[in-house]
């Protein structure tokens, strides 16, 4: 499976009446508790009140939830037997901090079956499909999914709901989920150490944290002993909070679009066993949200339900409006894919709006904010493997991706923009660098890989033009790695504001590629057609090209990270010279009096390690070969070497 990480869904809240056996948390009992249980005979039931008794507390949901201390019961009923759940399993704090809070643990799909008085569940998988007619005997018959847990059904819940106990299992997990092998070696779960910290239920999903401590003998989580990171000192337990969740699936799964290469998109991959072609053929459907157009007859139409994102509590106050404004970037590029108010993002609502609300709920799409002193950010979300629908996604800022920003702005800028030649930046500048990354992360919760082709994709002469920078930015894509505008000179007088990517050519295009809803298809098949002609645009318009990350880049020399311009050698002789303008403002920038020297020498770090990125593009050039994706018919040479004259003016 070609998925990044993932996350859950964004739905409205749902109020679900208590079944008659099911309590508040606030303590209210049937008549009858406290008696003492009767011994049922072999092969009977228990009595519900034996089993959960006035001890336990219970929230209702998916199914209700009953827990006492380290005891935990669900109330699986009828209607969910069969129903497909998505779970998943994340780091939400890892060893020593650091930057595993939201790293993914793996997924799956699971389903619940009942004989007699034992409930099994299944792991189910989808990587091969049929039609339903003959030849899928032939798939089922030789189908991977697998019976992983068996529970007994201790006594039954109103209609026949089954209580099963389940208090193992945000501990130990089942079998064949990745939970029992998170230490990523020899370790295992030490039971004794760990415990069930947080379970809660809501309408279609329940959500737990464990605190799951796990003996040494491999790492775990990429953590070693005293080498460090990875390294291969002595083995160490370990102790993390994972979360888990158990969401349900939408019953009729969405249709789902399918893989080109010419654009970039997160995939679930299948064998399809009923292909024209009469062999068996590997097919991808893109991940992407469900949106449907409350009037199908218009151009551009509203969603019946709307992509949205929820700010969470935690976000400093000053950069909330900025990352609100990144989200709703992405409205234009919806709104040429034939949707008005695609994506929109919100507060979450205060206890008093709205006393059920969770950033943890499945069904929601969130912004968070981590008190961990890592540089970075990240865009996770979760798909449902039978379409490729995106069911939500949490977006995870970690507390010093501010400082990056920051000194990478201050490396690659402060030459042509004034208010950059002081550490820290004004807020309002630093707004916008990390509106810049929120809108790059929220193109991956909508589907999106990088595009490290983009980067490349403006010449000099246009990346020093004002004109072109106001209405395109520094990259051809927002989802590149290009960072901002180093290439520009003050000489060129560009509009600071511009200095930083924004949506490009090939975001628009990506966009409408993925979601543009095309009338009269009712298969994926049927679309191919018409998504071929959309991409081969590509063809005439080099901005909307994709690369790298899943093709042949380490040879490519148009496909870069840390590098902006379609010529390296110009456009590295340009950034040096701004570096040595950059260099007269390193040491008032980055020192205050009676302080140390730490920040100069890290910034003075990230300079030098600017200009070994430049060079290595330079260096690429030399032997370089040109992916170009063509498809049949669509363009000529697919591998075309670097011209001659390129390679001696990069040795050069």
């Amino acid at each position: 499976m070609r998925t990044r990480l993932s996350l859950c869904a964004a739905a409205v809240v749902a109020t679900l009446a208590l079944a008659p056996h099911a309590r508040t948390q606030e303590g209210f009992f049937p008549k009858g508790k406290g008696a003492a249980p009767s011994t049922p005979k072999a092969g009977e039931l228990k009595k519900y009140d034996d089993v959960i008794t006035k001890d336990f507390t219970t929230q209702a949901g998916l199914f209700a939830v009953h827990r006492h201390d380290d005891k935990v019961y669900f109330e699986v009923p009828a209607d969910k037997l069969g129903r497909l759940f998505l779970w998943q399993a994340e780091v939400a704090k890892g060893p020593g901090g650091g930057s595993w809070g939201g790293a993914t643990l793996g997924n799956a799909v699971l389903k619940f079956e009942r004989r007699g008085n034992k409930l099994y569940v299944w792991k189910v998988g989808f990587s091969k499909r049929s039609d339903g007619k003959a030849v899928q005997h032939a798939v089922e018959a030789s189908a991977t999914d697998a019976i992983i847990a068996v529970f007994t059904v201790e006594c039954e819940g109103k209609d026949r709901a089954a209580v099963i106990n389940v208090s193992d299992l945000f501990i130990n997990g089942l079998s064949d989920l990745p939970i029992a092998r998170a230490s990523g070696g020899t370790g295992s779960v030490d039971s004794a150490r760990s415990y069930l910290a947080e379970l809660k239920a809501f309408p279609a999903n329940v959500e737990a944290r464990s605190l799951l401590t796990f003996r040494g003998g491999g790492g775990g989580f990429g953590v070693g002993g005293p080498g460090g990171p990875g390294g291969s000192g002595a083995s160490r337990s370990v102790t993390a909070l994972v979360h888990q969740s158990l969401a349900i699936l939408p019953e009729a799964p969405m249709t789902g679009r399918l893989f080109d290469p010419r654009v970039g998109y997160f995939t679930e991959e299948f064998t399809d066993y009923a292909h024209p072609r009469q062999w068996a053929v590997n097919k991808e459907y893109i991940t992407r949200y469900r949106l449907e157009k409350k009037d199908p007859a218009k151009e551009v139409s509203e969603p019946v339900k709307p992509i949205t994102f929820y700010l969470s509590k935690e976000i400093p106050e000053k950069w909330r409006p900025f990352l609100k404004k990144g989200v709703e970037d992405w409205q234009p590029a919806f709104e040429k894919a034939g949707f008005k108010n695609a994506i929109v993002c919100k507060d979450a609502p205060t206890r008093a709006e709205d006393p059920n609300w969770d950033p943890e709920d499945a069904r929601y799409s969130v912004i968070r904010w981590v008190a961990e002193p890592v540089a970075n950010a990240m865009g996770p979300h979760v798909h449902d493997p039978r379409s490729g629908e995106i069911i939500s996604a949490h977006i995870i800022f970690w507390h010093d991706v501010v400082k990056l920003a920051q000194m990478w702005y201050f490396v690659q800028c402060s030459a042509t923009d004034p208010r950059a030649r002081k550490l820290p930046m004004p807020d309002e500048l630093t707004g916008e660098l990390l509106r810049y990354i929120c809108a790059h992360e929220v193109g991956h919760t909508l589907g999106l890989r990088h595009n490290h082709r983009a980067s490349q994709a403006y010449s000099v002469s246009q990346l020093r033009d004002p004109k072109f920078a106001a209405e395109n930015g520094s990259v051809g894509s927002i989802m590149s790695y290009g960072r901002y505008n180093y290439v520009a000179q003050p000489e060129d007088k560009l509009d600071v504001k511009n200095l930083i990517p924004k949506l490009a050519p090939y975001d628009y295009f990506a966009i409408e590629w993925g979601y543009k809803q095309i009338p009269g298809m009712k298969t994926a098949e049927d679309e191919k057609k018409t998504l071929d002609e959309w991409a081969s645009k590509q063809i005439d318009n080099p901005f909307l090209r994709f690369g790298g990350e899943d093709g042949p880049s380490t040879v490519d020399p148009t496909v870069l990270t840390e590098n902006i311009g379609s010529d390296p050698v110009q456009a590295t002789a340009l950034g040096l010279k701004n570096i040595d303008r950059t260099l007269e403002f390193l040491v008032p920038a980055t020192t205050e009096k009676g302080e140390d020297f730490a920040l100069l020498e890290e910034v003075y770090g990230e300079i030098m390690s600017h200009r070994a990125r430049w060079f290595n593009a330079v260096a690429k050039q030399v032997g370089g070969v040109i992916e170009y994706r063509t498809l049949g018919g669509r363009g000529t040479e697919t591998f075309v070497r670097v011209p001659n004259d390129k390679q001696k003016e990069a040795v050069k």
